[in-house]
């Protein structure tokens, strides 16, 4: 938990990390929260394997911190990356990109 969130009130800090359980469940609906032998924090995905074990994400020290790197590193950057990857991109794609946006805006570089 970040210092912004500590000087919260109680109501509003458990209102946050609901926002935030609610936002990971709804990608993964059976996640809990474990704990490894060192006393950190990590998230399951509820079929024995890991949140955001894919980036190496290291176990957090508190269950607020476990949750919110999960919906920051095993969701939000995972849908990131499979958006923005290289492979996803072809000419065909790319070229129906720029029509759609001169079609939008006009071509302002007819002659």
């Amino acid at each position: 938990m970040n210092k912004r969130l500590q000087l919260l009130s109680v109501e509003k800090r458990r209102k946050a990390f609901q926002k935030i359980k609610k936002r990971v469940l709804k990608r993964y609906p059976n996640a809990s929260t474990k704990t490894n032998s060192d006393g950190r924090f990590y998230l399951t995905d509820g079929f024995g394997g890991v949140i955001g074990e894919e980036y190496m994400l290291p176990p957090a020290k508190s269950v607020w911190d476990a949750w919110e790197n999960a919906l920051q590193y095993g969701i939000k950057l995972h849908q990131n990356l499979l958006r923005t990857h290289p492979s996803k991109m072809s000419a065909d794609k790319v070229e129906a990109k720029v029509m759609r946006i001169n079609r939008r805006r006009g071509n302002r570089y007819k002659e």
